[in-house]
């Protein structure tokens, strides 16, 4: 019986439902200020690809990456509720220009100098490096009329900032931490380039304005909302990411409360692989900027029992048979979402493939990245502390 309902809900879950309650890009509501669009790139290429012989070696690299950024917040109980927090950061906000991070070209000042953004999902600041490497895209204050400073530090070589960003082909007015290192520090000789911060403000290091709360209180957005939704015919692997609202028209999307405010973290109800529940009760932060599927080593150890011949490789990746093909779904508001990608590529001259989900420790969290939302359109709401997710 419970098979035949899982089998029930996967197909109703294509289903539309209703019409989509949020603005979209295509008609924006009037006096609501604008919905903004733009494409998103991952550095390097796609990481993985299901049809080839996977890099571990560059797997590796990107999952260390991964794990940094999670390494630098904490856990608080404010009131009743847990928050995550920014821990105290000495050196400098986070890297730039990282192999395997998805990033966005912006214009910012005027006239519009080209910086590469990389979208951080674990970070609520938006800032900016400029140093003396000739690597990256640096930003020269100097050259734009907009930009305006009272000089006053907000992290070490970092000066609250303002001036306007064109998101898309939308302009708006953002604080940012506009960082010079001096030539005598190391920091000088790594790539310049921005962050661009899209968790919650729990989760700043510069305490500067929210960008999200910023605009929609000066009525910049249609709503405190962005999503991302991947090309899923693209091989470059890119993605469009809009802001106040949806790049295009789509049914409504099912919703899920914010559990623990900082990261996009909600609860998935259970995981099942081939019609079987393997698992219940996850705790899962969305971060497109994963490549993989991140969860506790017990839990990869559990999900790869219900895999017939699946064992471990290395550095906390799996993999299994390849003709076992696994039909993976995680329960979402009350629904069955698929995993795209149950296959991150083919283990060389092996007949096996790398699982989708990795051992990561992180705080008995999973980390649900782009094998599962190149699936679906994801949107995290600001202002109703809650994601929606609808398979596209």
């Amino acid at each position: 019986m419970r098979l035949l309902l899982s089998t029930l809900a996967l197909l109703v879950a294509h289903v539309a439902v209703s019409t989509a309650a949020l603005p979209y890009y295509g008609n924006p509501a009037p006096n609501a200020g604008v919905v903004a669009k733009m494409p998103i790139h991952r550095r390097g290429g796609p990481v993985y690809n299901p049809d080839s012989d996977a890099d571990l070696a560059r797997f590796t690299s990107v999952l260390q990456s991964c794990l940094d950024r999670y390494s630098r917040t904490k856990r608080e109980l404010q009131g009743n509720r847990v928050v995550r927090r920014a821990l105290p950061l000495t050196d400098k906000l986070a890297p730039i220009g990282e192999d395997g991070s998805w990033y966005a070209d912006v214009e910012l000042g005027n006239p519009g100098q080209n910086i590469q953004f990389d979208i951080d999902m674990t970070s609520s600041d938006f800032w900016i490096e400029s140093t003396t490497s000739v690597y990256g895209t640096r930003f020269e204050a100097g050259n734009s009329q907009s930009y305006f400073s009272d000089n006053k530090f907000v992290f070490r070589d970092c000066i609250d900032s303002l001036d306007s960003l064109v998101l898309g082909d939308k302009r708006f007015n953002v604080h940012f931490a506009h960082c010079s290192p001096p030539r005598a520090s190391i920091r000088t000789l790594n790539p310049s380039g921005g962050i661009m911060g899209l968790a919650h403000s729990s989760l700043s290091q510069t305490s500067l304005p929210h960008f999200f709360e910023d605009a929609k209180e000066k009525g910049k957005l249609a709503g405190g909302v962005f999503a991302i939704e991947f090309n899923k015919d693209d091989p470059s692997a890119s993605a469009v990411i809009s802001f106040g609202g949806l790049a295009q028209n789509h049914d409504e999307p099912l919703y899920a409360p914010v559990k623990t405010f900082g990261f996009w973290q909600i609860l998935f109800k259970s995981l099942m692989i081939d019609g079987n529940t393997v698992l219940d009760n996850i705790q899962g932060v969305i971060d497109v900027t994963s490549p993989f599927v991140l969860a506790p080593p017990e839990d990869v150890r559990i999900f790869y029992n219900a895999i017939s011949g699946a064992q471990p490789l290395a550095n906390g990746f799996w993999s299994y048979p390849c003709f076992e093909n696994p039909k993976i779904h995680i329960e979402h508001g009350g629904w069955f979402f698929p995993l795209k990608d149950a296959s991150l590529g083919k283990v060389k001259d092996s007949g096996y493939c790398v699982g989708p989900v990795v051992e990561a420790d992180i705080a008995g969290l999973w980390v649900i990245g782009e094998p599962f939302l190149k699936g679906v359109l994801a949107i995290f709401d600001f202002d109703q502390k809650r994601v929606g997710i609808r398979v596209v």
